[in-house]
């Protein structure tokens, strides 16, 4: 099994029980997933009913998956990526969300997002708000969340200083933090997004929450 080391700087807990810690949920992901989208609220819901810390990971996928030696593991035919289509709606009415089948800018280059999201934490910032902007924006906004103009605007939009993040996130120290980031998913054998690590198990997928769910029920009983 996988373990992690300290967490990323400027990562901070969703809830507590009774002032200690209770698990972690390393959660790795691509900002432009629309799985990852999907499973976003469910995960942070987790986290708070359980009094768990999440620990955000925004990864490059395409080096993840060049890693892997594809540029996408469940889309090599057309059959499968129509299934995709097709499990996204169902599972975007299940969650109540608003979803378009085919984003107009998607594939996307996700290394801004990345830093924005690590720059986020690293102010003191809300990673969880900042991460649904930018799932939020591509699956059903059609942002292109590689621009930093029309992802400033994503951010103005939460009420959160996009001019402060946006310069954070293009400091040295940032850009080495996602790059280390990214390597960290390779070496914790992470393929795809969204990944749920917890005490070393990997949970892919968002239908694989309620398996965590459980796991960190188990724990806290």
């Amino acid at each position: 099994a996988r373990r992690y080391g300290p967490p990323i700087k400027g990562t901070k807990p969703v809830s507590k029980s009774g002032g200690v810690m209770r698990k972690t949920i390393d959660y790795f992901f691509s900002p432009a997933s629309g799985f990852t989208y999907l499973g976003h609220q469910a995960l942070m819901a987790l986290a708070a009913e359980v009094g768990a810390m999440v620990r955000f990971h925004p990864m490059d996928i395409r080096k993840v998956y060049a890693e892997m030696g594809t540029t996408h593991p469940l889309e090599q035919c057309e059959a499968r990526q129509s299934y995709r289509i097709e499990d996204q709606r169902r599972w975007a009415r299940l969650r109540g969300l608003r979803m378009t089948p085919n984003p107009a800018h998607h594939p996307v280059d996700v290394r801004l997002p990345c830093r924005v999201i690590l720059a986020t934490g690293r102010l003191g910032l809300d990673q969880d708000a900042v991460t649904l902007a930018c799932l939020r924006g591509v699956w059903a906004e059609g942002r292109n969340i590689s621009d930093p103009g029309d992802l400033g605007e994503a951010l103005r939009q939460i009420d959160l200083p996009a001019y402060d993040i946006l310069h954070e996130a293009e400091a040295e120290d940032v850009r080495d933090e996602a790059d280390a980031v990214t390597q960290s998913a390779i070496e914790a054998e992470i393929f795809g997004s969204p990944t749920y690590v917890v005490d070393g198990e990997r949970f892919w997928g968002q239908d694989r929450i309620e398996f965590m769910r459980e796991k960190l029920l188990r724990a806290a009983a």
